[in-house]
């Protein structure tokens, strides 16, 4: 069985139902104006009898004009059978071919008889005065064209009401359907593979929704709206993924390829006896360089998943001394500056936070100077606690500070032998812990790298 679209449906079953209590109506108006009109005319039938009552003598008397002196209006139809059992019919208009009064029995005891209706055409009632019996009786003529008179104009009006109704409805159901229409017009384009498609929100108040399509518009708009903010962190994991199996692939091929070279000039015996020691240890350097660069990124793969970090109370101003401590431990002689207030406190992993500061430092000492001062600020305020480390090293060119904390991003080869990780390592830490990283790199040298972290939970 087919089913109608939502909207003709509508109009059909609004302008149906209208419709029916028209009809209703019309009706039942019909009905009571009959009633109305038939009561109205058994009292003046009545009225009439009681007349005609009072002058019986008279109507027997004087058969003819006495008759039309007692009873005058032009309407009635008066029948009357005197004693002698002649009969007298007085009308205005033809009286029917066979007398009324044949068909309707008089009062056996004198009196008014009910008013009944004799062929659907009169309306009737008999008195009794004597041996006298006068039938009186009003056309039901003027009755039927006033009820058809009334049906017609029911049915005229009622037609334009109809028609003014299904022209307006049909407006108000165009305008009210019109998000619905939009919904499968972006339901439509997603299906043809437009994902970015979302439903407009057009006269939609956002925080408190008038109608049911209202609702229905912003739920759909939510939805379509997490559909694509899962699709599209669905999209850059899928990337990243792609990322960083073409950059680690990259950073082992070097490794790799050093360990085989060497490998294979001890296997050919290509290197004098007293240089074995030495390929070797450049062998097993390339392969805790590999060992490094394989650490890092399951250290990333783990924060890009859903990193399992603790959340103790942390003081940023110990972790930034203990790593000062371990940076100039490597290098006694490179000049250091450590400002840190009395405590810093913050919540998270202490060994992701120490991570951190050590990744920092060691890029310091891996490419700057070891005579470039390195200094280590740490500034707590209500808003969070700010960690700089700043050297006074060459700096970095602009184009590898804008793209410092992606994965595999190193300066020239000649600044240092880093894998490129140390600094997106930091980057997903401080993201783990709900804080901010960034960089700086003064136009006269140097570089400070520095990262925010909430305040420590109450």
């Amino acid at each position: 069985m087919n089913r109608l679209p939502l909207r003709r449906g509508l109009l059909l079953g609004l302008v149906g139902l209208t419709a029916l209590a028209l009809l209703s109506a019309g009706l039942v108006s019909a009905l009571a104006l009959r009633s109305y009109l038939i009561h109205r005319t058994d009292d003046q039938l009545r009225s009439a009898a009681a007349v005609v009552t009072s002058r019986v003598g008279l109507l027997a008397g004087h058969p003819g004009g006495a008759v039309r002196a007692a009873v005058a209006p032009s309407d009635y139809l008066l029948e009357v059978r005197h004693p002698d059992g002649t009969l007298t019919r007085i009308s205005a208009t033809p009286p029917p071919a066979t007398p009324l009064i044949e068909q309707l029995a008089a009062p056996t005891t004198g009196g008014v008889s009910a008013p009944v209706d004799l062929a659907g055409q009169w309306r009737a009632v008999t008195v009794r005065a004597d041996d006298t019996v006068v039938l009186i009786a009003l056309p039901l003529a003027p009755v039927r064209q006033t009820v058809q008179r009334l049906v017609l104009v029911e049915l005229v009006g009622g037609t334009a009401v109809l028609l003014l109704l299904a022209a307006g409805a049909r407006l108000l159901l165009v305008r009210g359907l019109r998000p619905l229409d939009r919904i499968t017009a972006t339901a439509t384009a997603i299906a043809d593979g437009d994902l970015q498609r979302q439903v407009p929100l057009h006269g939609v108040r956002v925080g408190d929704p008038r109608t049911e399509v209202d609702r229905l518009t912003l739920a759909v708009h939510g939805m379509l709206t997490g559909l694509q903010t899962a699709i599209a962190a669905r999209t850059r994991s899928e990337q990243r993924l792609r990322d960083f199996a073409a950059d680690a692939s990259h950073e082992l091929r070097t490794p790799l390829t050093s360990i085989r070279g060497y490998l294979q000039i001890l296997r050919h015996d290509m290197i004098e006896p007293d240089r074995r020691a030495e390929v070797l240890a450049r062998s097993e350097d390339e392969a805790v360089r590999m060992g490094r660069i394989l650490d890092d990124l399951f250290y990333l793969a783990r924060l890009d998943a859903e990193p399992q970090l603790r959340r103790d109370r942390v003081d940023l101003a110990v972790l930034a001394r203990d790593s000062l401590a371990d940076l100039l431990a490597v290098q006694p002689g490179r000049p250091a500056t450590l400002r840190v207030p009395a405590a810093a406190p913050v919540t998270g992993d202490e060994h992701a936070l120490r991570q951190v500061l050590a990744n920092l430092l060691a890029n310091v000492r891996t490419h700057t100077p070891p005579d470039a001062t390195v200094t280590v600020e740490v500034v707590g305020a209500a808003e969070g606690v700010r960690v700089r480390v700043t050297d006074t090293g060459p700096g970095l060119p602009a184009a590898l500070a804008a793209r410092a904390f992606d994965r595999f991003a190193q300066g020239e080869p000649g600044r240092g032998g880093g894998s490129g990780l140390g600094l997106a390592i930091v980057a997903g830490i401080v993201a783990a812990h709900g804080g901010e990283v960034g960089l700086t790199v003064p136009p006269v040298g140097g570089t400070t790298v520095w990262f925010t972290l909430p305040p420590a939970d109450d």
